[in-house]
């Protein structure tokens, strides 16, 4: 997820490219960028969170959650908000994220033993629900930006299936593309409910597409 722009940011840069300064435009004129500054969150990301929360009504006072990949932490500053009090959210990450009130960072690769063993320490009776806005670096091709955050959403699954409770519910980032239908279908033999999600606050033209999995049923 990328750091909102500072208005104007790239006025009087001579080497900003035709395509950078076609994106910080369009930051420039995004009302959810423009809310998301007002409101104190990193991203405008965070609506993509708070939608689906109205919707479904995924953050409850006292949950416990983890926020995969949950760099600049956005997501992380309003579920710690709606979670409280008696709530925690865990929020795990390569690179560094600013803490908050009612959140736990642990830094490090999700998909690694160790920091699944050092979650549990922190967590051991597991979580209601699993956040995850993880993307990888896009590269301008559909087909394999696709895959590639495929393979990401069934990596935020694994996780996810080792550490919930019973009941708890799964929210991830896609990309569409074609196997978006089979990781749904997965998905149902863990999940009673599981339903596409595609937010306001996510743009048009994106390819972008979330996935809400509710009521976790461990066999």
């Amino acid at each position: 997820m990328k750091k909102p722009v500072k208005k104007g940011a790239w006025i009087g840069k001579k080497n900003v490219s035709v395509s950078s300064r076609r994106y910080l435009d369009r930051q420039e004129s995004d009302h959810y960028v423009t809310a998301a500054r007002k409101l104190g969150y990193r991203s405008r990301a965070v609506f993509k969170l708070l939608e689906a929360d109205e919707k479904y009504g995924l953050l409850k006072p006292g949950q416990m959650i983890i926020d995969l990949g949950a760099a600049p932490g956005s997501w992380s500053q309003a579920a710690a908000q709606r979670v409280s009090p008696g709530g925690q959210i865990f929020s795990l990450d390569k690179i560094p994220v600013d803490r908050v009130e009612g959140m736990t960072f642990l830094q490090g690769d999700f998909t690694k033993d160790e920091v699944y063993e050092e979650f549990l320490e922190m967590c051991p009776k597991g979580v209601d629900g699993v956040l995850s806005d993880i993307a990888p670096e896009t590269s301008g091709h559909g087909g394999q930006d696709h895959l590639k955050i495929m393979m990401l959403a069934e990596m935020a699954l694994d996780f996810a299936l080792k550490t919930m409770r019973p009941g708890a519910w799964f929210y991830c980032k896609l990309f569409q593309g074609g196997e978006e239908a089979a990781f749904r279908d997965s998905l149902r033999e863990h999940f009673q409910t599981v339903r596409f999600f595609k937010p306001e606050a996510s743009r048009k033209d994106s390819k972008e597409i979330f996935i809400f999995a509710q009521n976790f049923q461990p066999k």
